[in-house]
């Protein structure tokens, strides 16, 4: 995934920061054991938070206790026992990871193809293992990466088209813990939200690499052929402000339907500061930073 879905470290309070910290190293451990180091590269705070949305609607939760890093040895981290959360998200992230791949290969140059090609390797095999736990994950993001590639390949100029397969895919992954008919309606619609957001952030993100290299992206076609200059680019951000500031609005909306049972003031940090910060940064082109901190 794209890395905008973090928290906004000035508004958390310490125990809730080591919290979150505590379960995105348990996330990353969790790629190491079940999928070896290099899946370790694929962690993500959009898969944290992913992480934190199951545990806060489980049932049951492990807790922490106190572990070392291999990477940082001499400090002892917080980390959460081992789960089905856990696992599911570790799976889903290597699942990612292998679907980005495979379009990188197909829509990059030739430098970063080749790249593409050889880190398809490690993931093809990753790829492998998590098709045995699940299955019908795989299936899904196959569908909707092939869904991605049909607007790609039709040069779209509807954001809204563009964004869709990114957003069925966040609605099916959100909506996967779900107990209840209501509360999988109402994790189908976050999911859906989210993932429109997380699309529209990337595109305007992109907006001016994407502007140099020709790739893809549904905010610059209305402006094919034209000169690309500073005031263009500032103008395609500007126009997903509206969409972006709809879709935030009703992840929120949903979250308040959801009866969360732990990291409550973790999540509504995300949802209220972290993701507004994000967005704030990117329609920016950049130049307000964000303070966050894993």
């Amino acid at each position: 995934m794209f890395g905008y879905i973090k928290p906004y470290q000035p508004e958390l309070k310490m125990g809730e920061f080591e919290q979150y910290r505590g379960l995105y190293c348990s996330l990353c451990r969790r790629l190491g054991k079940r999928y070896g180091c290099t899946a370790q590269m694929t962690l993500s705070y959009d898969m944290t938070f992913l992480l934190l949305l199951y545990l806060a609607l489980s049932d049951d939760c492990t807790g922490f206790h106190k572990g070392r890093c291999p990477y940082n040895p001499f400090k002892k981290r917080l980390c959460c026992g081992d789960s089905p959360q856990l696992d599911r998200c570790a799976d889903a992230s290597v699942l990612l990871v292998y679907y980005k791949t495979l379009d990188n290969v197909a829509d990059s140059a030739f430098v970063k193809r080749t790249a593409a090609k050889a880190a398809l390797i490690a993931a093809r095999r990753q790829r492998r293992r998590a098709l045995r736990y699940e299955p019908e994950m795989d299936k899904a993001m196959a569908a909707y990466t092939a869904a991605q590639a049909a607007v790609e390949q039709a040069h779209s100029a509807s954001v809204d088209a563009a964004a869709e397969p990114t957003a069925k895919l966040l609605s099916f992954l959100c909506a996967l813990p779900a107990k209840t008919e209501n509360e999988r309606r109402v994790l189908d619609r976050l999911g859906y939200c989210l993932g429109r957001w997380i699309y529209l952030m990337d595109a305007a993100d992109d907006v001016e690499q994407d502007s140099r290299t020709g790739n893809y992206n549904p905010l610059l076609e209305p402006h094919r052929g034209e000169p690309i200059t500073p005031a263009l680019l500032a103008d395609c951000r500007e126009r997903v402000r509206f969409s972006l500031n709809a879709s935030l609005a009703e992840c929120k909306a949903a979250y308040e339907l959801l009866e969360i049972r732990r990291y409550d003031g973790i999540l509504r940090n995300i949802l209220e500061y972290g993701m507004a910060a994000a967005q704030r940064s990117v329609l920016s082109g950049g130049t307000e930073p964000q303070e966050v901190k894993s």
